[in-house]
């Protein structure tokens, strides 16, 4: 089983924050609100959901940005006659 969670940090990105958000608070010994244990819990909750939104974020814009390059590919080969 901890093998399988080792492999997750490389393939699944939700997974991937957590990892990335321990290491940055233990690093940085960022606490958010508290100045006790408690603000480490309040930090990591708050860094994994701003990084996940902002993944979100980027595959939403993604999707978007390639379905309008279908489109206008589309359109041009409409206007070409191909």
């Amino acid at each position: 089983m901890p093998a399988r969670k080792f492999y997750y940090l490389f393939t699944c990105e939700y997974c991937f924050s957590h990892y990335v958000t321990i290491v940055i608070l233990a690093i940085t010994k960022f606490q958010l609100l508290l100045f006790d244990w408690r603000g480490y819990i309040l930090a990591g909750f708050a860094l994994v959901w701003i990084a996940n939104t902002y993944m979100s974020l980027y595959a939403y814009i993604k999707v978007d940005t390639k379905k309008e390059r279908i489109i206008a590919e589309k359109e041009e080969k409409s206007i070409h006659g191909e």
